[in-house]
């Protein structure tokens, strides 16, 4: 069987970026080219001080089973987005697919997802995996309520992966369900939010976080770098980190029992509504009924003289078959 290649033809490019993509895809293609600076540039502020890929090239097709055959290296059957990085070039790769089969995905998302992972490529040569995945993740700002469940399951019932295992148990497959993803997807979310005060007053600032990526890419070993940036050991992160994720987690079914009473208030609350209503409107339409049908009726007019209805008819009148 002859493998049938994939053309692609350059759209647009800048010095430092150039799309490509299939015939007939030039106007996603465009469309593309316009969130790749933004991107990078949003995720160079994570990695001020640090290396940025000189080029980044990015290759859009219409369906993922095509990413192998223009990816340098090739591409897993699961994946929708890929990346490469070539250090002696300085080159960075993105090819991403408009859908899988049937299940259409969004590019901008995973454009996102991959050029971070492009990006902290050329910052820090030895990042680990974890940290790619969660970097990537917080720069696509993805959700799955898949994620979600693996993480209160795993808050519910242990089965948290030690921040030494973690590299290791990564699956062959991409999956927002496997606990190395979500942990990872989880626990840089935490660094990222995380101020530099205990009491969480500095919540929401990312200049620790920036520090720690810094330091790190700097040489300094992840532990010695969390220190810098936030006062304490990565261990010592990671373990606040799963206290963090039970308090979320553990009580959430508290929460969400709230919400449910709550919703089925409003809904109670709405029915009674609704058939009041309905009482209303039906009591206002019988109302109109009735004051039509007085309206409509004709007035009594008395017979003028004797009514021929009231007179008794005398013997001689009566049909005398009648008569006894």
């Amino acid at each position: 069987m002859i493998a049938i290649l994939v053309a692609l033809s350059v759209v647009t490019g800048t010095p430092r970026v150039e799309i490509a993509c299939e015939p007939g895809l030039e106007g996603a293609a465009e469309k593309l080219a316009r969130a790749v600076d933004n991107s990078l540039g949003e995720i160079s502020i994570d990695l001020a001080g640090l290396p940025q890929p000189a080029r980044v090239r990015v290759q859009l097709v219409r369906d993922a089973s095509s990413l192998a055959e223009v990816h340098p290296g090739g591409a897993p059957p699961w994946a929708v987005g890929v990346e490469s990085y070539d250090r002696v070039h300085d080159l960075g790769v993105v090819s991403i697919a408009l859908r899988r089969g049937a299940q259409i995905v969004d590019p901008e998302t995973t454009l996102r997802h991959e050029l971070a992972h492009v990006a902290l490529d050329a910052a820090i040569a030895h990042a680990p995996r974890w940290l790619h995945e969660g970097f990537a993740n917080q720069h696509a700002g993805e959700l799955s309520f898949d994620r979600m469940e693996t993480l209160a399951g795993m808050a519910w019932f242990g089965g948290i992966i030690g921040i030494d295992e973690l590299d290791r148990s990564f699956p062959d497959e991409e999956s927002p369900a496997q606990r190395a993803y979500a942990e990872s997807y989880d626990f840089v979310g935490f660094l990222a939010r995380r101020g530099t005060a205990d009491d969480g007053s500095d919540a929401g600032d990312r200049t620790p976080f920036r520090r720690f990526l810094g330091e790190f890419g700097r040489g300094a070993t992840l532990d010695k770098a969390a220190t810098k940036a936030y006062g304490k050991p990565l261990r010592a992160l990671f373990d606040e980190w799963r206290d963090d994720l039970s308090k979320r987690y553990l009580f959430a079914p508290l929460g969400l029992l709230g919400l449910a009473v709550w919703i089925l208030c409003a809904v109670l609350l709405w029915l009674a509504w609704r058939r009041r209503r309905r009482q209303n409107r039906a009591r206002i339409a019988q109302w109109e009924r009735e004051e039509r049908a007085e309206i409509l009726a004709p007035p009594y007019v008395p017979w003028p003289g004797e009514d021929p209805l009231e007179h008794e008819p005398d013997d001689h009148e009566r049909d005398p078959r009648t008569i006894n």
